[in-house]
């Protein structure tokens, strides 16, 4: 692990096509996203005064770094220096294979949702659930943007004091105050002050993004690292704690603290992200290679996040769901059952000539 006593002012240097903690990370954040998503039927039609709804409370608040950690990947990656991103590149790479993965996948799960189990057959309906997307495709609308406002983005992290302030405004106008907000008394007089401002250039997962490049380039010490995944343990008991709290005073699940852009999930993002670079960096040389395993399931992530809830709907048809043996059993075996066919038919889209890296 490297050792420095100052933040962030290490410079760019060059990096190998992969990058070992990158490949973990993406591993990590895709077993997390279809773990959360297996307990998320039952985290919502379980009573919260159970225990079982309190184990997938758990769960739940733990892997709630899943989709921030994939955005700070993509941008560790896309705002490097080295790289040559350019508008011209967006528009006419990286663009289109959102598209096209969007116009397939929103396709298949409008039909599977109007002419599957439940459906009307109305093609309104196939229409509007086409348009709109399914519940998990709201990722590449998100991913779009961020590639769309990537040139900005890099001119912003040319300076590392400009883009540490950009970090520090997105923190407090996208995370900070919007729980402020809900606070008695004075909640109105913040959201008033969100609506006037209107701070949307710094609002959004624009935050994950920068942050993955800085927190990429940023010089570790075991201080730091320890300091960093303190913060982190404490933004995972935070998002449990709270959740629970305000769950059991509603008598029903509330998911407000499990929003990405809660500071407790951020700061829960960032030492995930940080934790797994330091390690990475303090056991492996700069060259080496990832475990096959791990090294599978990042390149099969894009796919696995795509198809993986079909195989949920699937089991969902025969009653198999989260609650077919106790829940701190049934969350991680329900994740294998998904992700285990999942990857297998990422890697078999993966090997369509010429639509297979787009779709998977």
């Amino acid at each position: 692990m490297t050792v420095s006593s100052s933040i962030g002012q290490q410079p760019a240097v060059a990096r190998p096509q992969r990058i070992l903690y990158l490949d973990t990370l993406r591993s990590l954040a895709i077993v997390a996203v279809v773990l959360l998503h297996s307990a998320a039927w039952n985290w919502y039609h379980t009573p919260v005064d159970t225990v079982g709804w309190q184990v997938l409370n758990i769960y739940d608040s733990i892997v709630r770094f899943c989709v921030p950690v994939f955005f700070m990947v993509s941008g560790a990656l896309f705002l490097q220096p080295e790289r040559n991103i350019t508008l011209t590149s967006i528009l006419r790479k990286y663009i289109p294979r959102i598209l096209v993965a969007y116009v397939v996948w929103s396709a298949f799960y409008a039909v599977l949702g109007t002419y599957g189990p439940g459906g009307n057959g109305s093609i309104r309906s196939l229409i509007a659930q086409f348009v709109l997307g399914h519940y998990h495709l709201w990722f590449l609308f998100v991913l779009g943007g961020l590639y769309l406002v990537t040139p900005l983005l890099r001119a912003i992290t040319k300076d590392r004091t400009n883009a540490w302030y950009f970090v520090i405004l997105a923190f407090i106008f996208a995370s900070v105050l919007p729980v402020l907000t809900h606070l008695p008394q004075v909640g109105y007089l913040i959201s008033s002050v969100l609506e006037t401002t209107r701070m949307h250039l710094v609002l959004g997962y624009t935050l994950f993004f920068v942050l993955g490049y800085l927190l990429s380039t940023m010089r570790l010490t075991r201080k730091r690292v320890t300091l960093i995944s303190v913060f982190g343990v404490v933004g995972v008991i935070a998002t449990a704690a709270l959740t629970s709290l305000f769950s059991l005073r509603a008598g029903e699940p509330t998911a407000f603290f499990y929003d990405f852009l809660t500071p407790n999930v951020v700061v829960a993002a960032v030492a995930v992200f940080t934790l797994v670079r330091a390690i990475s960096t303090r056991r492996a040389p700069s060259d080496a290679k990832p475990h096959p395993v791990l090294a599978l399931i990042g390149t099969l992530s894009f796919g696995i996040y795509l198809v993986h809830p079909f195989f949920q709907w699937l089991y969902q048809q025969f009653d198999i769901s989260a609650s077919f043996a106790p829940t701190i059993v049934s969350v991680p075996l329900l994740t294998l059952m998904i992700l285990i066919p999942s990857g297998v038919v990422a890697w078999l889209l993966q090997r369509i000539p010429k639509v297979g890296s787009y779709i998977s």
